[in-house]
C-alpha cells in the first residue's frame, strides 16, 4: 500500500510538472532570424513591395484552442507577421524589397512588382498534453504595372508530439511560417524571372 501511495504521488507530481511546463495561453509570434548584412540585392534587381496582408480569419482575437478549451491568444499582428516574413525572405533571395502598410503607400514608391494577399487561416491546437498542431493559409497576388501575374492559395501545417515546453508552440508556429513563406517566395521569384 505504501508503494502504491508513493507511485500515485509521483504520478500526480509528474502530471503537475508537465502541465506547468506546457505552453502558456499567450503565444509570441517569433520572426525568422534578421537579414544578414551580407545579403545585398543586385543593383539591377527588381523592386518588389509587399503590402501587409489583410486578416480575413473569422476570429481575429484567438489563435486556437488548448486541451482545457481555453484560447491561445497573441498580442502580435498575425497578418503582419506573415507578410513581413515574406518580405524578408524575398530580400534574402536578392530582390530589392520594401514593406508597406497599404497599397497606396506601396505604389507611391513605384515598385516593379506588388505583392498583396490575405490571411485566411492561422491556428494552433493542443489535442493532448504532448501534442501540438498548427496551420496557416494565405491567398496572395503578385502583380506588375500591367496587371496580375500570379494568384495562388498556399497552406502549411504541422504537428509535433513530445514533452511540453513553454516555447514549443512558438517554435512550431515559426516552422509552419517558414514552410509557408519559402515556397511562396520561390514561386514569386520564378514568376519575376520569367518576366525578364
Amino acid at each position: 500500500m505504501k508503494h502504491f501511495r508513493l507511485l500515485l504521488g509521483f504520478s500526480l507530481l509528474a502530471t503537475l510538472l508537465l502541465t506547468a511546463c506546457g505552453p502558456s495561453n499567450n503565444v509570441r509570434l517569433l520572426s525568422p532570424p534578421p537579414l544578414d548584412a551580407a545579403v545585398l540585392p543586385a543593383p539591377n534587381a527588381p523592386r518588389v513591395s509587399v503590402v501587409t496582408f489583410a486578416d480575413k480569419r473569422g476570429d481575429q482575437t484567438t489563435l486556437g484552442v488548448r486541451r482545457d478549451k481555453s484560447a491561445f491568444v497573441t498580442g502580435d499582428d498575425v497578418a503582419q507577421w506573415v507578410s513581413r516574413a515574406l518580405a524578408d525572405e524575398l530580400a534574402r533571395n536578392g530582390l530589392q524589397v520594401s514593406y508597406a502598410a497599404t497599397v497606396a503607400q506601396a505604389r507611391s514608391g513605384n515598385p516593379d512588382y506588388l505583392v498583396t494577399g490575405q490571411l485566411d487561416e492561422a491556428w494552433l491546437r493542443e489535442p493532448s498534453t504532448t501534442e501540438l498542431s498548427t496551420g496557416l493559409r494565405v491567398n496572395y497576388v503578385l502583380a506588375n504595372r500591367q496587371g496580375r501575374i500570379l494568384h495562388e492559395t498556399l497552406n502549411s501545417g504541422q504537428s509535433r508530439t513530445g514533452l511540453p515546453s513553454g516555447s514549443a508552440a512558438e517554435n512550431l508556429l515559426l516552422e509552419t511560417l517558414r514552410d509557408l513563406v519559402k515556397p511562396m517566395t520561390r514561386k514569386i521569384v520564378q514568376a519575376i524571372e520569367a518576366k525578364k
